[in-house]
């Protein structure tokens, strides 16, 4: 029964009438276009950045610009099922001009070497992240735990880079990264929630479960 009614919280609630119908199919169609364009527009500058712009920020807007546009898509879109749809198009934009920028701008394949896999592993956080963003709409502890599970997973970036470093990783221009990542998590768990009651249990559930995460890594 509770799992039915997360469900149905989390699926929205169909329109009452034909007009709110259309309605509803018009926000649909935009949300999935306004997606896929922020995706390849999120991918065009970070390429351009990456070619043009200095290394701080190329690498502070590589690929947290990404994960910031598919968590727009994801909180904008209307329920659960409609957020996989619209962030696996902002995520698949992201990729395809990140792609065919690497190819006419740098003139060689994204593919080459392990980047697949990297693409891969970046295109599944994209979509989690888009996901956990539409779940931040609920008002109850669901959202709360959504908004830090966001939270963390920048957190966990911060702390990777921390300890590669501490193991002798040479990982240059990271603290901007870093600076970003931090910034975009406590963005997650502040302005995702409504009352200070909720950022405080979203702060409480990433800065918890990442402080286990860097004592479990650190071991």
């Amino acid at each position: 029964m509770a799992l039915d009614k997360f469900r149905r919280r989390v699926g929205g609630d169909p329109p009452g009438d034909f007009a709110d119908l259309e309605r509803w199919e018009r926000r649909i169609q935009r949300g999935m276009l306004l997606g896929l364009a922020m995706g390849v527009v999120a991918g065009v500058l970070t390429a351009l950045g990456g070619r043009f712009a200095p290394a701080q920020v190329s690498a502070a807007a590589d690929p947290y610009l990404y994960l910031a546009v598919v968590i727009l898509a994801g909180r904008l879109s209307l329920g659960f099922g409609w957020a996989l749809v619209n962030c696996t198009l902002t995520a698949f934009g992201v990729l395809i001009s990140r792609i065919l920028c690497a190819a006419v701008i740098g003139g060689q394949s994204p593919l080459d070497g392990g980047v697949a896999e990297a693409l891969n592993r970046l295109l599944f956080l994209m979509v989690l992240s888009g996901l956990l963003a539409s779940v931040t709409r609920l008002r109850d502890v669901w959202g709360d735990v959504a908004a830090g599970g966001l939270a963390l997973l920048f957190l966990v970036d911060v702390v990777d880079g921390c300890l590669g470093r501490m193991n002798g990783a040479v990982l240059p221009v990271w603290e901007w990264a870093a600076g970003a990542a931090v910034v975009l998590g406590v963005a997650c768990a502040l302005f995702l929630r409504p009352t200070f009651r909720c950022r405080l249990n979203a702060s409480g559930i990433a800065f918890g479960a990442a402080a286990v995460y860097t004592l479990a890594a650190a071991l």
